[in-house]
């Protein structure tokens, strides 16, 4: 099963920082190279497959651009070999702990002195990333999820201080997740609770469409998906 998946998907990510938690615990990533004099930071969430090459290879490309990109590890070491592995470990993800690795990650961009910290994921980071800023308020200056969202029952909408950009595709067919309608019903709860968002469709994409090692990879709305993302960061970063 594992070769009817992609090897950035299946491989793990390089760790190469490990940061203290306000919990008390630690944390690892991946922190790029690339761009670590930037002013501005940016936390980037893998999808369900783990911290692997393909996510550290989005990290590259959006840190190539002007911010220093640090990919927490989610699963805490762990890294799925297969879609059932991926499945397993979304399912029983803890999300608290989750989150706190997220702040986490940007409390440790603050502590080397980056001024601004965004917050964009994709899938089950998409969803996290919307916790992160339900929880954590003031901590992030943007945040921008693709294709996920979380259980609003457990997130605090209200405490949430920063622009929303909220990025769905037109095909995606994940009921309750990441579809179309649940999209424009995340949208209206976010409104109602006072939330700066916008959110885009795009079209003729499915789930996933972002990422460059998936067969659901599509290229020419991946580059206009970036081009807006980084406008994105870029006002609210600067």
């Amino acid at each position: 099963m594992n070769s009817q998946l992609p090897e950035p998907i299946i491989t793990p990510g390089d760790r190469n920082v490990t940061y203290t938690l306000s919990v008390g615990s630690e944390a690892s990533g991946y922190h790029s190279p690339i761009n670590k004099n930037s002013t501005n930071g940016l936390v980037l969430i893998q999808e369900w497959w783990g911290l692997n090459k393909s996510i550290i290879k989005t990290a590259d490309i959006l840190a190539e651009q002007g911010f220093s990109v640090l990919c927490p590890d989610i699963y805490r070491g762990k890294q799925a070999i297969d879609r059932e592995t991926a499945e397993h470990l979304a399912d029983g993800l803890d999300w608290s702990d989750a989150v706190h690795v997220i702040g986490g990650a940007a409390n440790y961009l603050l502590s080397k002195g980056y001024k601004k910290i965004g917050v964009a994921g994709f899938c089950m980071g998409g969803a996290l990333s919307i916790a992160a800023v339900c929880f954590w308020g003031k901590l992030f200056s943007a945040c921008a999820p693709f294709y996920g969202i979380p259980d609003m029952n457990a997130c605090n909408a209200k405490k949430i201080a920063c622009p929303i950009y909220l990025n769905f595709a037109e095909l995606d067919d994940v009921k309750g997740f990441s579809d179309p309608e649940s999209a424009r019903d995340l949208e209206k709860k976010l409104k109602e609770a006072g939330a700066d968002v916008r959110i885009k469709i795009w079209e003729k994409a499915g789930h996933g469409f972002m990422n460059q090692d998936s067969p659901n990879y599509r290229k020419e709305v991946a580059l206009l998906a970036q081009e807006e993302l980084l406008e994105f960061l870029k006002k609210n970063l600067d």
